[in-house]
């Protein structure tokens, strides 16, 4: 009788470890999981440790070309299914940004039929008890476009796995405290477009941000730098500090440019590197911010 009580007695710890480890796992063990695996911004070395262990126990794959080369020691002989953002942001061989009109309709009905059958592909391996991995770079949970995916899955078969942002390396490669910052009162992570719309009209947000010191890190800032600087020049002073930090993570591509909200447009448009760029601006960039925060 006493070994029975000390047997239920490790499986309940089993079962709790694995609820804390991985709590979906623990209520549906003959079904598979969906992990959404948050690699970093420059393959394994920027990647967490839960990460590699994570790929290198799914059964199926899901990644794009480069992070099936970034990642090929942990992905082993491992079947890819597919390239989960293929079709996704291009139609026919060109970008969603070069479509026209009628070209941008078709593609919006043909980039929800192509996710809607991977979807499929992925809820029947989950059926058979198969894990599938998704490789999503830096932070799934701040614009990361696993969500496509997600979203259309049933909550319990979803794992997602924590990576690393793009900004945690930016900001280290910067070496300030973005906050406490001076009398900053809130750190703000959008892009342009989602800040003032696709194309920079709605303003009046700007004016609201001016009256409170912010440090705003900008996705996705760097394609059209001259009108975002034109726009923010309306309510922030020519002085304010700014740095896009390039390739962030990247030991042999990273690097910063810097200026001021005067200059940071015509420095940005004489770059080639119109994407992989995180801008930030705010008094945090110069002096010592934390120390005066605090004095």
């Amino acid at each position: 009788m006493k070994q029975v009580k000390q047997m239920v007695f490790v499986i309940a710890i089993i079962l709790a470890v694995a609820e804390w480890i991985l709590p979906s796992e623990a209520g549906a063990w003959s079904r598979g999981h969906f992990y959404v695996i948050g690699t970093g911004p420059a393959g394994p070395r920027m990647a967490t440790l839960q990460a590699l262990d994570v790929i290198k126990r799914m059964d199926v794959i899901t990644a794009s070309v480069k992070h099936v080369k970034l990642f090929d020691e942990f992905i082993g002989d491992k079947p890819v299914l597919f390239d989960p953002w293929k079709g996704l942001w291009d139609y026919k061989g060109k970008s969603y940004r070069e479509l026209g009109k009628e070209e941008r309709a078709r593609f919006d009905v043909e980039r929800f039929r192509v996710r809607d059958k991977r979807v499929e592909q992925i809820k029947d391996l989950l059926s058979k008890g198969k894990d599938v991995g998704l490789l999503d770079s830096g932070n799934p949970c701040l614009f990361g476009p696993s969500h496509w995916y997600v979203e259309q899955l049933d909550h319990d078969d979803v794992v997602i796995i924590p990576g690393m942002g793009c900004d945690a390396a930016a900001m280290a490669a910067l070496g300030k405290s973005t906050i406490p910052a001076y009398d900053t009162r809130f750190v703000m992570q959008t892009s342009p477009m989602f800040l003032m719309n696709r194309n920079m009209e709605d303003r009046r947000i700007l004016k609201d941000l001016s009256k409170y010191p912010t440090t705003m890190v900008l996705y996705m800032a760097l394609r059209n730098p001259e009108s975002l600087f034109a726009a923010l020049k309306e309510t922030l002073p020519p002085d304010m500090p700014c740095a896009v930090v390039y390739w962030a993570g990247h030991p042999d591509k990273q690097r910063i440019l810097r200026g001021r909200v005067a200059d940071m447009g015509q420095k940005l448009s004489k770059e080639k590197e119109g994407f992989m760029g995180l801008l930030f601006i705010g008094r945090f960039l110069e002096g010592k911010p934390y120390e005066a925060a605090k004095k």
